[in-house]
């Protein structure tokens, strides 16, 4: 079952991806095809009139916990929040955020407390395969660079960096184990938890992505966003997959998140 999990995560993974590379060339193909038939003249492309816009956007994140330690894998989560673009000259803009994301990842954990000398039991040595959500408002800053096609097509690359507040951390799990030892009796249950103070509350991340502004109606633009951050500091410290003291690494949230919102001009 976990692998068919993992399959239909990288599938949709793949999903979004494509989508990505389909939006962000359809309007190279758009504008060659047209200066093919010398239609678009560099005179005809314009810049926004307006200083300021502002939008709304949400969609979902995949997220995954950095490899410094072997068992983690994906999960997927949601982001919406609210946005201003300061247009600062010709195609140079800078973009400021707030919005509610939701990373982490999976991870596979491993207990074995009779080393320690406690008698075998469910409690005492299980294998727990859990998906953790952190719950963050995450505000973000970025530097967006415009490329020159037709005045209604406006796609943008732009890179920057978020600072995240955590301010929930939950876990849904399921533990496998001997019910009964030396009855080979295995059961596995499902259960959530709160991991709040497990992990940090405040992150910090580096985002790469690219958006395309397309005319909807009136000044009303539709926006589709495609990002990737990654995890500049951790999510959590000394994680040990064998809950083992002395064998932990840190370890860091990174997602790719795909949104669509609409943007208006307001100045």
């Amino acid at each position: 079952m976990h692998a068919l999990s993992q399959k239909l995560q990288f599938f949709a993974i793949h999903k979004l991806f494509s989508a990505f590379i389909f939006c962000f060339a359809l309007p190279f193909l758009f504008s060659d095809h047209a200066k093919a038939q010398g239609i678009i003249d560099s005179a005809d492309v314009q810049f926004s009139d307006s200083k300021f816009e502002i939008g709304v956007a949400g969609g979902l994140a995949v997220n995954k916990f950095s490899n410094g330690q072997p068992q983690t894998g994906t999960n997927t989560g949601y982001a919406a929040g609210l946005l201003l673009t300061y247009h600062v000259h010709q195609q140079w803009s800078v973009q400021v955020e707030a919005s509610f994301v939701q990373q982490g990842g999976q991870l596979l954990s491993f207990k074995d407390d009779t080393r320690f000398g406690l008698p075998e039991s469910f409690t005492t040595k299980n294998v727990k395969n859990s998906s953790v959500h952190l719950n963050s408002l995450n505000i973000p800053l970025l530097l967006r660079y415009t490329i020159l096609l037709e005045k209604d097509w406006k796609p943008a690359l732009y890179l920057g960096g978020s600072y995240a507040y955590n301010f929930n951390a939950t876990e849904r799990y399921q533990k496998t184990g001997n019910l009964l030892p030396g009855e080979d009796i295995i059961t596995t249950v499902s259960d959530s938890d709160d991991l709040t103070s497990r992990y940090n509350k405040d992150r910090l991340n580096f985002i790469l992505g690219a958006d395309l502004r397309l005319p909807l109606f009136s000044n009303v633009k539709l926006l589709l966003d495609f990002r990737y951050m990654a995890g500049l500091s951790p999510a959590r410290k000394n994680y040990s997959y064998m809950e083992k003291v002395g064998f932990g690494s840190d370890i860091r949230s990174n997602s790719f998140i795909s949104r669509i919102g609409l943007i208006i001009p307001v100045l």
